[in-house]
């Protein structure tokens, strides 16, 4: 019987782009079990994401010590403040992204 356990198929691999676009709601833990686990398979065999995902957790927990916390319509500005930035990012390429939010 399947109990929807995805623990018995191995996760489908990612490339390091669908890996950072997944950095936020990995480290929030918002990701479904399947997508957590291709994340986890994905930063044990990469050696460019890691740190990525480490310096995010380390200013998230700066900026959770440092300020007040924030309304839920507030982080929800933030976010898409932040994906609008990171998609600038990846549609310009790094060298020609606009640093503005």
């Amino acid at each position: 019987m399947h109990s929807g356990n995805s623990e018995h198929a191995p996760p489908h691999p990612i490339d390091c782009e669908t890996a950072v676009r997944r950095l936020w709601d990995y480290l929030d833990g918002r990701l479904p079990e399947m997508t957590h686990g291709e994340v986890e398979a994905h930063l044990k065999s990469c050696e460019l994401c890691p740190p990525h995902f480490v310096f995010a957790f380390e200013m998230r927990k700066a900026l959770a010590a440092s300020s007040p916390s924030l309304s839920v319509g507030d982080e929800a500005r933030l976010r898409l403040r932040v994906r609008g930035a990171l998609e600038r990012v990846t549609s310009n390429g790094a060298h020609n992204a606009d640093p503005r939010p």
